[in-house]
């Protein structure tokens, strides 16, 4: 694209400086993954999934759209985050200028790259998600040989998962209960699906006001088993440069909206993402505990709307679980090496009750999910729903800005000892904390937490 005549030529040379600056300053945001020779492109595992379904011209416009409105997200946090300004053909420019540049650039290249069907064809083609596991680490970690002792751990841990939860109340925990702000109408947040217009692809397309309304409307309760400090939620800042705290004074929980594929439904998904100060260590050899620690509860709505399928995992991708709702049947044979843990849903009314995520001390395990009436504890503390957008460009002291996470999407300063043990799994350090839309949710085989199609390949409806 270098050799473009025109302007095509100038926005090839200013995305391939942009480039440049990010690369050299190590801010590149890993949320989602960069198109080979389309610099204005971005995609995701969801995305992905589409490649070799579209069909006409305007499907294929709809697909574009989104791969660049991750691209323009992408690169909106990477604009804040560089160090000195922005310098292209030898002149400095501000970030507003720099976002309105990408936008401008991507349209013009975009316009000249997809004229012809087979350019479109060869996008489809070519485009891919790579996988979160290092092939290398296995042929060289000799996971055949791992395989079995790591089998074996899950199934214990399954075991052990399956004779404690309940879908009950815990009986006789000390705790915090974390409530969300008041809610909207039940009938206001229910027709919010079914009306909304969706694009050639099946997409709904929410208004910031309804993705606001869907995720107000859902928010679950939160129930701590209370210690010390480290089992408050709260505020993740940075406390010096290249050190991250969480400001337990500050309950906020971030939201993510997300789509899922079921047969030839699209599903909206609504992630809720608490953080700790920490797992902390049971002694100096435990591997598992360390700085930072937090869990996404999601809620996958079908068509109309309603709740069908709950999930829970630690933002280091580890211990997943499923809590179907009774809509939901089991398939006989799951395809995946490592079988995912699941487990049951209350029958739950989305318009009178609460659902309530109960996690224990220390881990954070979720150990009851349970449903509670509409009034609040009057000891309950109210906490925040914040855009996750926030924390992958945050305000250092000095100013200047950063993302939570590195440029491999691990969160700074949460590496766990588990990692000297667990790489011949391929994962790239284990029980570290993980941007979303990089978490591998088994060690043996590939699974992620974002994969398009892992609902269908564990449930049928009934």
């Amino acid at each position: 694209q270098m050799d473009q005549p025109g302007i095509a030529g100038s926005c090839a040379a200013f995305f391939a400086e942009l480039d440049q600056q990010v690369q050299k300053a190590g801010v590149l945001d890993p949320g989602a993954f960069r198109v080979e020779k389309y610099p204005y492109l971005r995609v995701n595992r969801f995305l992905a999934s589409f490649s070799g379904d579209i069909r006409d011209e305007t499907a294929f416009n709809a697909w574009a759209d989104r791969l660049q409105d991750l691209d323009q997200e992408g690169r909106r946090h990477e604009i804040a985050n560089l160090p000195d300004r922005i310098m292209i053909a030898g002149e400095r420019i501000g970030a507003p200028e720099a976002i309105e540049q990408v936008v401008t650039c991507g349209d013009v290249l975009r316009n000249s790259d997809f004229v012809a069907e087979q350019a479109r064809a060869g996008l489809q083609e070519s485009i891919s998600a790579p996988d979160d596991y290092i092939t290398l680490r296995r042929v060289i970690g000799l996971y055949p040989i791992s395989k079995p002792f790591i089998l074996w751990g899950v199934r214990n841990w399954h075991e052990d998962v399956h004779r404690r939860f309940t879908v009950q109340p815990p009986a006789d925990w000390q705790s915090v209960i974390y409530v969300p702000p008041d809610r909207p109408g039940r009938k206001e947040a229910g027709e919010i699906i079914t009306r909304t217009k969706r694009d050639a692809l099946g997409i709904p397309l929410f208004t910031s006001a309804e993705q606001e309304a869907l995720l107000q409307f859902h928010a679950p309760v939160w129930e701590v088993e209370s210690a010390r400090d480290f089992d408050l939620i709260g505020t993740p800042y940075w406390a010096a440069p290249g050190r991250l705290a969480v400001d337990t004074q500050k309950p906020t929980v971030y939201t993510l909206l997300s789509f899922t594929r079921f047969g030839s439904e699209i599903l909206t998904q609504l992630n809720y993402i608490t953080w700790f100060t920490a797992r902390p260590k049971q002694s100096a050899l435990d591997i598992y505990g360390g700085p930072l620690d937090g869990v996404n509860f999601r809620v996958t709505l079908d068509a109309a709307g309603v709740p069908l399928l709950y999930e829970s995992v630690h933002n280091c991708g580890c211990y997943y679980k499923a809590y179907p709702t009774h809509r939901l049947q089991v398939r006989e044979k799951i395809a995946y090496q490592e079988p995912p843990l699941i487990l049951q849903a209350p029958e739950y009314d989305p318009g009178s009750q609460f659902i309530t995520v109960a996690m224990e001390s220390r881990t954070h395990y979720v150990h009851h999910l349970y449903t509670t009436d509409g009034r609040r504890p009057s000891d309950a503390v109210s906490y925040t729903l914040q855009d996750y957008g926030y924390l992958l460009s945050m305000a250092h002291t000095a100013g200047a800005r950063s993302s939570m996470f590195d440029q491999y999407g691990i969160a700074h300063g949460s590496q766990r000892l588990e990692r000297y043990i667990l790489w011949p799994t391929g994962v790239l350090s284990p029980g570290a904390m993980r941007q979303y839309g990089r978490h591998a949710v088994a060690f043996i085989g590939r699974r992620h937490f974002d994969d398009p199609h892992y609902l269908q390949e564990i449930f049928v409806r009934k």
